[in-house]
């Protein structure tokens, strides 16, 4: 049986750009940023970080640094989401204490997340093991499936893909709770990562605005690319 409320949060979700001053319910938010949360993952190490920006001073720097986009300028509250390339070692360390703290800890997950996941996942002094990671990867897929041993823009990739998640996850959330969002990929990524004092790994993958959509927010009909373009078999 179809889920109907959540095929009508995907219908109705759309890229606002003007929104009411009504402000967003913490309560509402901190479901939403919890359901982000539950959003699927490369390895489940949940490489993202949502930063909501309060501060009236920091806001109006944000504002800036989003190109004074009405959507950031309208929406009751802005977040950055971010992306962290570097912050593996240390989730991964919380999954196995997770599971530690659950009982013996399987063969199977020790040797994955002890093994498997630097050696994926290290690339070395100035990223200086990625290049022979992937040479070695490509040679070897040459004789049987391999997967890609990544080198530092790999990583960098695969932590955007999963933050990425993470927002899509958070906007449906959102429009569940009768709330807009607006993803806006539009923005200065030098001032942004000096504003959210970002270290050296991470970035700002995305701003997004919260709010409720105003009578002008929604400025174009929706188009979808024709079905045929978008889906095929092999």
């Amino acid at each position: 049986m179809l889920d109907a409320p959540f095929y009508a949060a995907v219908e109705s979700r759309r890229t606002i750009r003007d929104f009411l001053p009504d402000p967003v319910p913490q309560e509402v938010l901190d479901r939403c940023l919890d359901a982000a949360r539950l959003a699927p993952s490369s390895s489940n190490l949940q490489p993202w970080e949502f930063v909501i920006i309060r501060d009236p001073k920091a806001r109006q720097l944000a504002n800036a640094a989003c190109l004074d986009q009405l959507p950031a300028k309208s929406a009751p509250v802005l977040l950055a989401l971010v992306t962290h390339r570097d912050t593996w070692r240390r989730n991964r360390d919380e999954i196995l204490r997770v599971f530690e703290s659950r009982g013996p800890l399987r063969k199977s997950h020790a040797s994955y997340y002890r093994k498997i996941i630097p050696l994926v996942y290290m690339t070395g002094p100035f990223g200086i093991l990625g290049p022979l990671k992937r040479l070695f990867s490509r040679i070897a897929s040459l004789f049987k499936p391999t997967p890609n041993l990544m080198s530092r823009t790999d990583v960098r990739v695969m932590a955007h893909k999963s933050t990425a998640l993470a927002a899509a996850t958070f906007m449906l959330a959102m429009r569940a709770e009768g709330f807009d969002t607006c993803p806006m990929e539009g923005f200065d990524p030098w001032r942004a990562k000096v504003l959210l004092d970002l270290p050296r790994g991470a970035e700002v993958n995305m701003f997004l605005a919260v709010g409720k959509r105003s009578k002008q927010g929604l400025w174009w009909d929706r188009v979808l690319m024709p079905r045929a373009w978008v889906v095929r078999e092999v």
